[in-house]
């Protein structure tokens, strides 16, 4: 019968607010992890592009050196 409450009634009602709560807070962690995971490759990627330009210019002052 609808509009009647009984314990049943009442456990799955907790159990579905649980399950929900559950769900927000696996959600909010999935998207923190995938925030830390982008800046991660940021940094990494940033620091890919300063060994190159290290490089290139380590290169470069080698070049200038070996013309005196």
């Amino acid at each position: 019968m609808q509009g009647q409450t009984n314990e049943e009634n009442i456990y799955h009602l907790e159990r579905q607010f649980r399950y929900d709560d559950t769900i927000k807070i696996i959600r909010k962690q999935v998207e923190k992890y995938e925030e830390l995971v982008k800046e991660q490759t940021e940094r990494m990627e940033r620091a890919k592009r300063e060994n190159k330009e290290t490089e290139r210019l380590q290169i470069e002052a080698e070049s200038v050196r070996e013309r005196k």
